[in-house]
């Protein structure tokens, strides 16, 4: 697959995730950050991490909101929580996931994400 099909098609996962307009604004404020970050965030976290078989786009944010948690990135964090409610988890589902992460990257941890997610729901 080109790259310019490999972004593409990673730009169509990120609109499953968050839809059409706000995918365009999340990728411009990628492009402005720097147009070739967005490129290899298209190309290969949205295509050829996100985009592949094996797990669903919900199952693959719950593991990112894992990770997230436990390295304490509360800014992508609530990116990802947004994505995530999108794509159909639930509150349960995600305040499972941060708390299982207590065992693993500690309590403080799992406190800030949790912090981060009632911040994400109070804001709707």
């Amino acid at each position: 697959m080109a790259e310019s099909e490999r972004y593409e098609a990673g730009r169509r996962v990120l609109s499953t995730m968050l839809g059409e307009a706000a995918a365009e604004a999340s990728s411009g404020k990628m492009r402005a950050l720097h147009p070739e970050f967005d490129r290899l965030v298209m190309e290969y976290v949205m295509h050829d991490l996100y985009g592949r078989d094996g797990l669903d786009i919900k199952t693959r944010l719950l593991c990112t909101i894992a990770a997230l948690t436990v390295l304490g990135r509360p800014q992508q964090l609530a990116v990802h929580i947004a994505r995530a409610l999108g794509c159909g988890s639930t509150r349960t589902e995600i305040e499972e996931v941060m708390l299982q992460m207590s065992a693993f990257g500690g309590f403080p941890a799992t406190w800030d994400a949790l912090t981060v997610l009632q911040g994400q729901i109070q804001g709707k």
